[in-house]
């Protein structure tokens, strides 16, 4: 027959208290790899968005600069425009210089 107990087993005490000591050191690592899976994730997406930051940095600066160069092509262009205008004048000057020396001499 079994004999019955009057006090707890000291065992079973003992196992539920390691039990529930594994189980918080679990939850405990647990937290710890969410939290560093968690720390990693914010990490890259900072990385992420500052290299995106200095590209577009980089695109705003490059459309700058191509912005003044379109802009003193044009300046150039109409400096061009006029100074091809000036020389048809000039030649306009001289054929109407040689077509009377032509009459003239004729």
């Amino acid at each position: 027959m079994a004999q019955h107990r009057s006090v707890p087993c000291p065992a079973t005490a003992v196992a539920t208290q390691t039990g529930a000591i594994f189980s918080m050191l679990a939850a405990g690592a647990v937290s710890a790899h969410m939290n560093g899976v968690a720390a990693v994730a914010a990490r890259r997406e900072e990385y992420a968005s500052q290299v995106l930051s200095h590209q577009l940095s980089d695109a705003v600066e490059a459309a700058h600069e191509w912005a003044d160069y379109a802009k003193r092509l044009i300046v150039e262009n109409e400096r061009l425009k006029a100074e091809n205008a000036r020389l048809k004048e000039v030649a306009a000057q001289r054929r109407g210089v040689i077509e009377r020396m032509r009459q003239v001499a004729a």
